[in-house]
């Protein structure tokens, strides 16, 4: 005698299968949730370093956007990328490759990443400002050169300029997303969120 699967067992069945795609669905949505919650830091972030280092340019006679470093704008002989990871936390490459431009690639140790004195993972001394635009200096969220979301900073000596960078996750903000913030920024990247004052500073 055969025996066939009743009406009431194939309803079980196929409520256990919604059941697991409700579950699903809201384990899904969260995730892209956080993503675009740090991508919101990320901006933020990006935004007040941005400020903060206009404030620095307007208010100071000596201008000096390496700190204690030197010659290490990109018009000059060591260009540079100042990047956020600590140096101590994961193994950095000597050197950047962006299109035919190769830079220095420079990070702090963690103990100083966020100092603002120009010896943190961005090297201007914001410290010799009589009014500080900003108390520390910010980091990615994930801040990992493996993962690729860091916080990253070249500049122009003789235009005074600067470009501030960091790569969005969440789909809303990328290019193409409903809000896209990447390829709206006016930088020459559609793919990475730019500020500051001279966009193109990153081929």
């Amino acid at each position: 005698m055969k025996k066939g699967f009743t009406l009431i067992e194939i309803l079980a069945v196929l409520a256990g299968i919604a059941a697991i795609a409700g579950l699903l669905v809201t384990l899904i949505k969260p995730l892209e949730l956080v993503k675009c919650a740090r991508d919101s830091q990320r901006m933020n972030d990006l935004q007040a370093l941005s400020s903060a280092i206009q404030h620095y340019i307007i208010s100071t006679n000596d201008i000096d956007l390496d700190g204690p470093y030197q010659n290490r704008g990109v018009d000059e002989s060591s260009s540079t990328i100042f990047i956020s990871v600590p140096s101590d936390k994961e193994s950095l490459p000597p050197t950047f490759v962006v299109g035919t431009s190769t830079f220095i690639v420079n990070s702090v140790n963690s103990n100083n990443l966020k100092n603002i004195d120009g010896t943190g993972w961005l090297p201007i001394n914001f410290q010799s400002l009589e009014v500080r635009a900003i108390n520390v200096l910010p980091i990615d969220p994930v801040n990992s050169y493996v993962s690729k979301y860091f916080y990253s900073y070249v500049f122009h000596r003789g235009m005074r300029g600067f470009e501030l960078n960091a790569n969005l996750e969440c789909n809303r903000y990328k290019k193409g997303g409903i809000e896209d913030k990447t390829s709206t920024d006016g930088g020459d990247d559609p793919d990475v969120y730019e500020v500051g004052y001279i966009l193109t500073l990153l081929p």
